[in-house]
């Protein structure tokens, strides 16, 4: 059976104010060609509002998609049951509320048996409910339940612009699945939580959160396939953080911390990060300057080396994703109203040039999969 490649975009389609438009429909599906990197539209999905992050579980045929709505008390995280051959998306039981506001992230456990959301809160002290990590059990059919698990943080940092109040804005479970670490841009902080997946739930840890610099903001976090170290894309310092990741405790030690850009970069604000599956580089986006940057990693212990800088393909690379093949890479540019395709050298790691683009209005998160 030949296995299909599939690519994911959630749109914002509700205006705002902190995005510059809302042009999107929803969660556009694309088939990708593994060979020349060509993307072809299949289907649009428009009954999701702001699904501004998706998760896609490919074995069990599922996506899930949060939903940011300014505003709203409380986000939505959506189940839908994917059709590989026409790209269309159903939805699977209840919609679940998340139990807090602009949820930001969703992801699966690497047993897809539960799912998380962060919720990155208005900047509003007090909201009510307020929780800003939250976690749900998967059913057999791909549903969700509710809740069943929900934590608020409390922490703040430096800057009163951004950090008046915690900000969650990623869950990602570590290579072992027995904890999630959760970085809080509002808080300065990692914080790591214990994960009994077969009953879909979170429970604090006796860790101290592992602290950053004073108003980095953490955003996003990727493991390293050799299972022992992570990386930290810092949004307000345009920093990235190399860390040590004890699989035994769920310990987090900082190692190294780098600037994302070069002096002469445009002001800018850190994105997306991830890392190629070969563990020999790591890109980031960042939004203003508007590029993607890889880095070189030291094959022995993941140490962050050189970084080589390009154009994004157009304005605000919020989102990119590499494609199951890793052989090319896919941005979506949110104020640009496009995703481009790159291709990547497979000896350095560097996008060569740009094989398609496509029109999708205010692209904010895109994924790829493979299905059998």
């Amino acid at each position: 059976m030949t296995a299909t490649t599939l690519v994911f975009v959630g749109c914002l389609n509700q205006a705002m104010p902190h995005f510059a438009a809302a042009n999107g429909k929803g969660i556009s599906v694309f088939a990708f060609d593994e060979t020349t990197g060509a993307l072809s539209w299949l289907a649009d999905t428009v009954d999701a509002p702001n699904p501004t992050y998706l998760a896609v579980l490919p074995e069990r045929g599922m996506l899930y998609a949060t939903s940011e709505v300014f505003g709203w008390r409380e986000g939505l995280i959506s189940a839908y049951r994917i059709d590989k051959a026409s790209g269309s998306l159903t939805l699977v039981g209840s919609k679940q509320t998340t139990r807090g506001s602009l949820t930001a992230h969703c992801n699966t456990d690497h047993q897809g048996t539960c799912a998380f959301v962060a919720n990155y809160s208005h900047e509003t002290p007090g909201e009510v409910p307020g929780q800003h990590v939250v976690s749900f059990s998967i059913m057999a059919d791909g549903s969700l339940t509710p809740a069943i698990s929900e934590f608020a943080h409390s922490d703040a940092g430096p800057r009163a612009d951004r950090q008046a109040v915690p900000h969650a804005h990623c869950v990602v479970p570590g290579p072992d699945n027995r904890f999630v670490v959760v970085p809080d841009l509002g808080g300065d902080q990692l914080v790591t939580y214990k994960l009994d997946a077969t009953n879909g739930r979170l429970a604090q840890t006796d860790i101290a959160p592992l602290r950053m610099a004073p108003g980095s903001g953490p955003r996003h976090l990727v493991f390293h396939p050799d299972g022992a170290t992570a990386y930290v894309i810092n949004e307000l310092s345009n920093t990235l953080c190399r860390l040590a990741y004890a699989s035994g405790t769920g310990t987090l030690q900082l190692l190294q911390s780098v600037d994302g850009l070069p002096p002469d970069a445009a002001p800018s604000f850190a994105a997306d990060l991830c890392v190629s599956a070969n563990g020999r580089f790591l890109y980031a986006t960042y939004r203003g300057d508007n590029s993607v940057v890889t880095y070189a990693l030291d094959e022995k212990d993941g140490t962050i080396l050189t970084g080589d800088r390009q154009d994004s393909g157009g304005r605000t690379p919020r989102s990119f994703t590499l494609s199951p093949s890793g052989k090319f890479m896919l941005v979506a540019n949110q104020d640009s109203d496009v995703l481009v395709s790159l291709r990547l050298d497979p000896d350095s790691g560097k996008p060569l040039e740009q094989v398609d683009i496509v029109s999708i209005g205010t692209p904010m998160c895109v994924k790829a999969a493979r299905f059998a």
